[in-house]
Formats: C-alpha cells, sequence, structure tokens
C-alpha cells in the first residue's frame, strides 16, 4: 500500500494463468520417446538424439508418447501466428521460405517442441502457426534480418499467444 494525502491506495494485481495445457502434469520415470518426431524426453526435458530415438523406439519397455509439440500440432493449438504480405513476399517466396525452413530446423535443435503447425494463404497474405510463441517470434525477426521491411509484434493479454506481423512492398 502507499498513502497519498489522507487516504490509502490499494494495489492490486490481476494475473492470467499462462500454464501450457499440453505440458505433461507426470513425467514418466526414465527416458520416453515421441513416435511422430522422434524427440526423446529424459532428465524432465525433450531433446533431439536420432540415435538415442532409434534404439527407444525398437525397444519394448520404453514409453511411447507424443511429445507436447506433436500433440499441439495434432489437436492444431496455435501459440504463435506469423503473418507475411507484401509485394516482396510474392516476388521473393521460395528463398524466405527456405530461410524460414532453415530457421525452424535452428530452433527444433534447441527444443524440439517447436514445430510449424500450417501453413497456409488468405487474402493477399501468408500465415504460419506455430507450436509455441517463442518460434513466431524467432521466424519474424528473421525474416526482418535477413530483408528488413515492417515487423510488428501483438501479444495476448497473458503474453503466451503472439501475432507477428511481417510486411514489405
Amino acid at each position: 500500500m502507499s498513502r497519498k494525502g489522507e487516504k490509502w491506495i490499494k494495489h492490486t494485481w490481476e494475473f492470467e494463468s499462462t500454464e501450457d495445457p499440453y505440458a505433461i502434469q507426470s513425467a514418466p520415470s526414465g527416458e520416453a520417446v515421441c513416435p511422430q518426431c522422434k524427440s526423446v524426453f529424459k532428465d524432465k526435458r525433450w531433446f533431439i538424439d536420432e540415435e538415442l530415438a532409434e534404439e527407444l523406439l525398437e525397444a519394448e519397455n520404453v514409453p511411447k508418447l507424443l511429445c507436447p509439440g506433436c500433440r499441439k500440432a495434432l489437436e492444431k493449438y496455435a501459440m504463435g501466428y506469423l503473418f507475411i504480405s507484401g509485394d516482396f513476399w510474392k516476388t521473393h517466396q521460395e528463398d524466405m521460405m527456405r530461410l524460414i525452413n532453415n530457421e525452424v530446423e535452428k530452433a527444433r535443435g534447441l527444443n524440439p517442441l517447436h514445430q510449424i503447425i500450417s501453413i497456409y494463404e488468405e487474402e493477399d497474405k501468408t500465415i504460419i502457426e506455430t507450436t509455441t510463441d517463442h518460434l513466431a517470434e524467432r521466424l519474424g525477426r528473421a525474416l526482418y534480418k535477413a530483408y528488413k521491411g515492417d515487423l510488428e509484434f501483438k501479444w495476448s493479454k497473458g503474453e503466451k499467444l503472439v501475432r507477428v506481423y511481417w510486411k514489405r512492398d
């Protein structure tokens, strides 16, 4: 509380829950593998190790469960949207998509839960839906760094959903 004149002013803060409904509630003891993207769960985190994933997929006693990224992609639960528009996009779409795919592979190397759910056209723009807000931000920043243009971020109230707008005419 703070005092202003003779009145006490009470400050209250309201916070929205930003918990991820797809996060694992009870982690398996030991290791697990995602049969879809072949990421490995070990030491309470997901990572990519192709050799270990193949071993675990062949083992009978290792749980095979979908990682939160694959579950979000399967159920189309997007946490980030990247809107790409402008004349520059129309003429350089192939090069820009190559940059986006390379950036997704780099991000997946750090965290396999970063995935693209879908890419589709709507009116005069392309929309890329991602499983995490960080991936959408990363893709927008990569486009801006490589091709400049206008970049804008709009976060939801709880700051777990982001809409990234990139445009260049």
